[in-house]
């Protein structure tokens, strides 16, 4: 058994035992059943020496995993060594397709790379570890999470990097969303971390919310690009503000209708609305 020293100790030799060490030691007692028998060290420089029963804590044993399931991660390992060639493909084709745009390489994609060769990294390093089978199986668990998300990632860039080429025309934000990039910008954020959202400073919270928002919508018409590939063709190509929305017609449409209820009436209260539209927009313009 493995046992740890919870107070400092001073043996019988003299010597000082210090509050924390560990050792591999034995209960040992002359009498039958005696619960208090001290732990007796088995090995090291303080072999032989005895430490009360109370000054002292039994750790738990570290599993180990069995054969069978080591020959299991082992399995499972080699297949993600597979997956992490198949990856190496794509990221081929992905940087044929792209070569052109190599001025435009958005950070989204370098930090792709990094990530593939970290998780590289990971799986030779684990591979050479005596890990217990809990934590490997955990581990694997993450990277195969991993090479799942990167798969999605490397379809969504290879169907951006069709559509780039046709393109290159500066996209039309909402008013709020280019006001929030711009706020975005005062404070160095990069294109990656204006879509990433990854910062939590106040100054920069409500901005944030809003390209989140912008982000999030999924009431997107059919034929038209998500809100996520508009961002990111605003950043790369530029970017126009959409007008600001004319409310006057309505307040003046709402009014009206409290004067006219009779809906023979609806053609004059119409002409009416013009008239009024019309100068009001007319006393905008001459206003200092």
């Amino acid at each position: 058994m493995k046992i740890k020293v919870i107070k400092r100790y001073v043996t019988d030799n003299k010597y000082q035992i210090a509050q924390g060490e560990e050792f591999e030691a034995r209960r040992f007692s002359t009498k039958l059943l005696d619960f208090n028998a001290p732990f007796q060290i088995i090995s090291g420089p303080f072999a032989g020496e005895e430490i009360p029963f109370k000054l002292a804590l039994v750790l738990p044993d570290e599993p180990h995993p069995t054969q069978q399931q080591f020959d299991a991660l082992v399995k499972q390992n080699g297949e993600l060594h597979e997956q992490i060639a198949v990856s190496k493909e794509k990221f081929s084709e992905i940087s044929d397709a792209l070569g052109e745009y190599e001025g435009h390489m958005i950070p989204a994609i370098r930090q792709l790379v990094q990530d593939k060769s970290e998780l590289l990294q990971t799986i030779e390093r684990h591979t050479d570890e005596q890990l217990n089978s809990e934590k490997l199986l955990q581990r694997i668990r993450e990277l195969e999470t991993i090479a799942q998300g990167r798969d999605e990632m490397i379809k969504s860039i290879k169907s951006v990097s069709v559509v780039i080429r046709d393109k290159r025309n500066p996209v039309e934000l909402p008013r709020d969303v280019a006001k929030a990039i711009e706020g975005l910008r005062e404070f160095d954020f990069s294109n990656y971390g204006i879509i990433a959202c990854d910062e939590y400073a106040d100054e920069v919270q409500d901005w944030i919310t809003v390209i989140r928002g912008y982000l999030s919508e999924v009431n997107i018409p059919e034929n038209e690009m998500s809100n996520g590939d508009k961002l990111m063709f605003a950043l790369i190509n530029g970017y126009t503000v959409a007008p600001e929305k004319d409310e006057l017609p309505g307040l003046i449409d709402s009014l009206t209708s409290i004067w006219f209820r009779d809906k023979m009436e609806e053609n004059n209260r119409q002409d009416l609305n013009k008239v009024i539209y019309e100068f009001m927009r007319g006393l905008d313009k001459t206003a200092v």
